[in-house]
């Protein structure tokens, strides 16, 4: 099912939330998200979040037809954490698919009946969220291991009937690029949010306009930001991405900080309008975010002329980032000469910013080149160009790089081949 977002959308408020305050127990992941540094994550209940919404199912379709009758037209899946690797820690990895289905048909059922009864449609989006392992080269977990745990997750969710996929709150480039691999194999729609800190970046340093850069190449249908504050407090972060962006934005804003710090919907709602003339366009609400809230936003929703919005957009430049940088570039950049990968590569690194070149050309040969270039990434302070020879090197190179990569064209590999190359992974061939 193709999603084009022609006209804004209201998503749903916040699920486990909601939850909890309808028995469910807290399990430490129900705001803010999840770093990977925090691979010693341990639950404070032995009861598995999503066991109990099984065996509570009343309470899961009472709340997202609330919702939905609040004005909610994309409801989320409460799979959030139903990954293997959260589910481990519960001793249920082994059911992850089987938990994902069931979850997922629930809330498909629920939307589906709504649907028919109202004769509009109501979308449902198969939740993911950040793993608690960490990407080689600096972690344990190879990249594509990622990949691959995100990939069993969507195919899962995908079984279930969802429309499109959400990848919620994520926390690293990293994170993002190996949920847009994994789940873009499904074939349907994915969205990215990004849960950053005052200052912009994520807990992990990543830049958000870096982390746009690169996911609405990677594919990405709609990018923005999730569980990251209230609504005032992330106008800036809006302000920032919005004239860089080619798809639409998405905003999910916290109604509070805890259960006693929580925005009136009245107050919610007034404060949504300013993220719509900012550019967001597709917008609901994360932790303490009620139906109730939903309601009042709905009603300052249909109000609002979404045509007025006027964000000068700047699509001249070529567009390239690193995790924690972007670039901008005209069609007359400055390349340099190739450079070989090696375990230190710092002084030619060095060397090469301080010759004033625009973009470093790095030759990756082999495998054990391409994970050389991951290990020195951090260093890169400028775009890297990727000449290789061999195309089993380069789509390493172009998998593991956290970032937007030109290929070079003058590559001893045939052009359609670095052309699709090029595609899948979001850089540019030049």
């Amino acid at each position: 099912m193709n999603i084009f977002f022609t006209a804004p959308v209201l998503l749903d408020g916040a699920t486990t939330t909601n939850l909890i305050k309808m028995g469910m127990p807290a399990t430490g992941t129900f705001i803010g998200g999840i770093c990977e540094e925090d691979e010693q994550y341990t639950p404070d209940s032995d009861l598995c979040p999503e066991e109990w919404i099984l065996q509570n199912t009343d309470k899961l379709q009472s709340l997202q037809q609330s919702f939905m009758n609040a004005g909610s037209r994309i409801i989320y899946t409460p799979t959030a954490f139903s990954n293997s690797v959260m589910l481990k820690k519960y001793g249920k990895e082994h059911l992850t698919e089987q938990i994902n289905k069931k979850l997922s048909e629930l809330t498909v059922a629920n939307c589906r009946s709504f649907s028919d009864k109202i004769n509009e449609n109501v979308l449902v989006a198969g939740c993911v969220a950040p793993l608690t392992l960490k990407a080689e080269p600096f972690g344990d977990t190879p990249f594509i291991d990622l990949v691959n745990i995100y990939a069993q997750q969507a195919f899962a969710l995908q079984s279930g009937g969802v429309d499109l996929l959400i990848a919620d709150t994520m926390t690293s480039l990293s994170q993002c690029r190996a949920a847009i691999l994994g789940c873009k194999q499904t074939g349907l729609p994915v969205m990215v949010t990004l849960n950053v800190e005052e200052d912009g970046d994520t807990c992990l340093g990543c830049d958000l306009t870096s982390a746009l850069i690169v996911c609405q190449h990677l594919g990405a249908c709609a990018f923005g930001l999730s569980c990251s504050d209230k609504p005032k407090s992330i106008y800036s972060h809006i302000e920032e991405i919005a004239p860089y962006a080619k798809i639409p934005i998405i905003v999910k804003p916290d109604a509070g900080s805890n259960f006693y710090d929580v925005l009136t919907p009245e107050q919610m709602a007034k404060d949504m309008v300013g993220l719509w003339e900012r550019g967001a366009f597709i917008t609901g609400g994360c932790c303490f975010t009620t139906p109730e809230h939903i309601a009042a936003i709905k009603q300052a929703f249909d109000k609002f002329d979404f045509s007025s919005t006027t964000v000068e957009h700047d699509f001249e430049p070529l567009f390239m980032a690193s995790e924690t940088e972007p670039y901008f570039l005209d069609e007359f950049f400055e390349q340099s000469e190739p450079i070989y990968c090696k375990m230190d590569m710092s002084d030619e690194l060095l060397e090469i910013e301080d010759s004033g070149v625009d973009v470093v050309t790095i030759r990756v040969d082999t495998i054990d080149d391409a994970y050389l270039l991951a290990l020195n990434a951090h260093m890169i302070r400028m775009p890297i160009s990727i000449l290789s020879d061999s195309e089993e090197a380069l789509e390493m190179a172009l998998l593991m790089y956290n970032g937007r990569a030109f290929v070079d064209s003058h590559s001893d590999i045939d052009y359609e081949t670095l052309r699709k190359l090029s595609k899948g992974y979001g850089a540019i061939l030049r």
